[in-house]
């Protein structure tokens, strides 16, 4: 079995898989059984034939039915089944038992399912959803962010996609001394804030990447969107453009920046902010709607989406009210690391 920890202490998966690459790490190091097992939330994947991923007694006939999946009333655990190519089958089973999943899926469905396409999401994006659940069962939520770390300071950064959160939280690393919490998740129980660093959407930023290759591209993947599909270059970890040691795991979230688009301005409304952060991070999470969520809530009334969402708002309004708040507008992506210098940084 292989071990990976996403966040220290409180995600990790095992797996006899070589890698597992999804939305809370891409690039992750194997780690240990002893980090594994002091993780709050662990995921067992075990990938098998096809044809071995149900138990012979499973009887499907007397479960509940919910177009490809099946399920006991009251037990949190379902069953996915669908036809494939000639009589080979797309299948799968995920358990909760507390703050554990437990995933047996078959070879098929991992080896070609690999996107959210016609009806069908991939493993890593069901695990995603459902984590993303669970984390908010037990009081953490996870956000649409990057985050940067300098002594006291703590500083969360959201934006719409494509704005300029991760290269800003670069920049602040590599050219002002701050550690690395984030590119583009972290956690947060509204207090402090819990490092995601295994992530890798930095790499398609010219003035991170260090090659001439990745610049290349780069280019080619700006022209033709399609290529971020393709896996074309290696991702490459954190580690790779910052050095070793640049992680900050854990800290008291101090101070929120929302970055945008247009004429430099900079507001400090937080009732403003509160309702851009719960759509922003609505924009990028699908637990709402997740199919696999919303079988488990039909036939468990325990993992309800709509208490889920309330938690998350109540986490953002409770980190909104914590820290300091500032909006910051600008028209060259590049300039907000400065501003964010100016604005943020020297008010404490």
């Amino acid at each position: 079995m292989n071990y990976f920890v996403y966040v220290d202490g409180i995600l990790g998966v095992k797996t006899n898989e070589n890698q597992f690459a999804w939305s809370y790490g891409t690039v992750a190091p194997k780690s240990t059984k002893e980090k594994f097992d002091a993780c709050m939330i662990k995921i067992n994947i075990e990938v098998r034939p096809s044809k071995e991923v149900f138990d012979r007694d499973v009887d499907f006939d007397k479960k509940g039915k919910y177009h490809y999946f099946c399920a006991d009333k009251n037990e949190n655990k379902v069953y996915y089944e669908r036809n494939f190519f000639g009589k080979s089958k797309l299948r799968y089973s995920i358990e909760l038992n507390n703050n554990e999943i437990n995933v047996v899926v078959g070879k098929n469905y991992m080896r070609y399912i690999k996107h959210r396409i016609m009806g069908l999401h991939s493993m890593a994006y069901t695990l995603t959803d459902i984590t993303a659940g669970l984390l908010l069962k037990n009081g953490i939520a996870t956000i649409h962010c990057s985050a940067v770390n300098k002594g006291e300071q703590s500083i969360i950064i959201f934006a719409p996609p494509n704005t300029g959160k991760t290269l800003t939280s670069i920049q602040l690393c590599k050219n002002n001394g701050f550690k690395f919490i984030a590119e583009d998740f972290a956690l947060t129980d509204g207090e402090n804030v819990w490092a995601v660093p295994w992530t890798s959407t930095f790499r398609y930023y010219n003035e991170i990447n260090e090659s001439k290759i990745d610049s290349i591209v780069n280019r080619i993947t700006s022209v033709l969107p399609v290529m971020e599909l393709i896996s074309v270059k290696k991702n490459k970890s954190i580690d790779a453009y910052l050095g070793k040691d640049v992680v900050k795991h854990f800290s008291k979230a101090t101070d929120i920046v929302v970055l945008e688009r247009g004429a430099v301005r900079v507001e400090k409304d937080k009732t403003e902010g509160l309702r851009k952060l719960i759509n922003l991070n609505k924009y990028e999470f699908n637990y709402h709607k997740a199919p696999s969520i919303l079988v488990l809530d039909y036939f468990n009334e325990d993992f309800s989406p709509e208490v889920m969402h309330e938690t998350e708002k109540n986490i953002l309004r409770k980190l909104i009210d914590n820290c300091s708040y500032v909006s910051i507008s600008a028209e060259n992506a590049l300039d907000y690391a400065n501003i964010v210098l100016d604005e943020v940084v020297e008010i404490r």
